[in-house]
């Protein structure tokens, strides 16, 4: 059963209507072209895609003969970045036929790399990031106002910690071969996406790195160490972070130092989109906040509703509060992962007090726990009862 996603409506209403191009880029088999083909009046006519010989050639020759035979509604361009020319070839199709088509692009890396930095699109496009599914995924999400409005899971926190967020393992509902779907797009990842992106002669010690991953999750990010394990030099364990970013097997949480004299500043955090291959509970719990908290400012910057960053404080005593998300470049909402302390945490209240944040939450595992705390202004919840308020 296809389940509806986060950002249909978003394209629907926002990007197709403003005669813009909606691309959208996300992990490998996160639902990309899933979500495209819903949005599709005529999914047999109106669906391109690059792996396809005879669109191929047709594209090659002339964009606009390759999309001659469509039927009514927008049409989706789905791993066209794979084509070297594909920003030019497409800027001439928007701009002689942008104004009667409406036009979807799905596709992984190099889609996102472009779009940050492809100037001959600029205006042309609105981007759209796509996650996997969380616990209060819906089709309308929440705005930031709307936060915690709702706290009913549609997605349990239990499957997500046993699953992940992917489609395939997620309603495939097995373990085992969740772990054999996260371990063979892995080497799917390094040995196809990796190769589109990025000449690099040594692959094995590429693939050493992605292996070293799952360890370092939640803990301060030592590029010095990376390098050291791999023998090689800190440029290259950087631009393979960065590779890595690019295909979205991980992202990195960045320390917030502002208005606080002791902050760390440099270091940041590592998290990863696929969760299965993290052997602990407790890894598991905070990537999967950390990979909420991420998707809901996605969603909310790509939206319009303001620019949202996800950050984290800690200080050189080592105190610390997990996750603190900016909005529009100040401190808003902080959030501290526990197991059982159901009392708040000095360390969120002390940070949160100097930095004046309004939304303060301490997460605890447990069934339907929600308790304030008005002389801290500190909110103790479950889990799902908080993921599920958000996008």
């Amino acid at each position: 059963m296809l389940r509806p996603r986060y950002l249909a409506r978003a394209i629907a209403e926002d990007a197709l209507p403003a005669g813009k191009m909606a691309f959208v880029s996300g992990p490998r088999q996160v639902g990309k072209t899933t979500l495209g083909k819903r949005l599709l009046a005529d999914p047999e006519r109106n669906y391109f895609s690059w792996d396809e010989t005879d669109f191929r050639r047709a594209w090659a020759t002339s964009p606009t003969r390759a999309v001659m035979e469509r039927g009514e509604g927008p049409v989706l361009l789905d791993e066209i970045h794979k084509d070297r020319r594909w920003k030019s070839r497409l800027k001439g199709l928007y701009d002689t036929r942008g104004d009667e088509l409406r036009i979807i692009v799905t596709g992984s890396a190099r889609l996102d790399l472009y779009r940050r930095g492809g100037e001959s699109l600029l205006g042309r496009y609105f981007p759209y990031r796509l996650h996997p599914f969380s616990v209060g995924e819906s089709e309308k999400p929440p705005a930031p106002e709307e936060i915690l409005a709702t706290t009913d899971a549609r997605y349990p926190w239990a499957d997500l910690l046993k699953l992940g967020g992917f489609p395939e393992p997620l309603f495939g509902g097995s373990e085992r071969r969740a772990r054999r779907w996260s371990r063979l797009r892995l080497e799917r990842l390094i040995a196809e996406d990796l190769r589109d992106l990025r000449a690099i002669a040594d692959l094995q010690a590429v693939r050493v790195l992605a292996d070293l991953l799952p360890g370092r999750v939640g803990s301060l990010l030592s590029m010095n160490a990376l390098r050291e394990h791999l023998g090689v030099a800190y440029g290259t364990v950087r631009a393979w972070l960065g590779v890595f970013e690019a295909l979205y097997l991980c992202f990195l949480v960045r320390p917030y130092a502002a208005r606080l004299a002791r902050a760390l500043r440099a270091e940041p955090k590592l998290y990863l989109y696929d969760v299965l291959s993290l052997p602990s509970a407790a890894a598991r719990q905070e990537n999967l906040v950390a990979l909420h908290l991420l998707k809901a400012c996605h969603y909310w910057t790509d939206t319009a509703q303001g620019e949202f960053d996800l950050r984290f404080v800690r200080d050189k005593e080592k105190r610390e509060i997990d996750f603190l998300v900016l909005r529009d470049h100040r401190p808003w909402l902080a959030v501290e992962c526990k197991s059982n302390q159901r009392v708040p945490s000095g360390n969120l209240v002390h940070f949160s007090d100097r930095l004046e944040v309004p939304l303060r939450f301490q997460l605890v595992n447990g069934v339907r726990f929600d308790r304030a705390y008005p002389e801290t202004k500190v909110r103790v919840l479950d889990y799902e009862r908080f993921l599920a308020g958000l996008p």
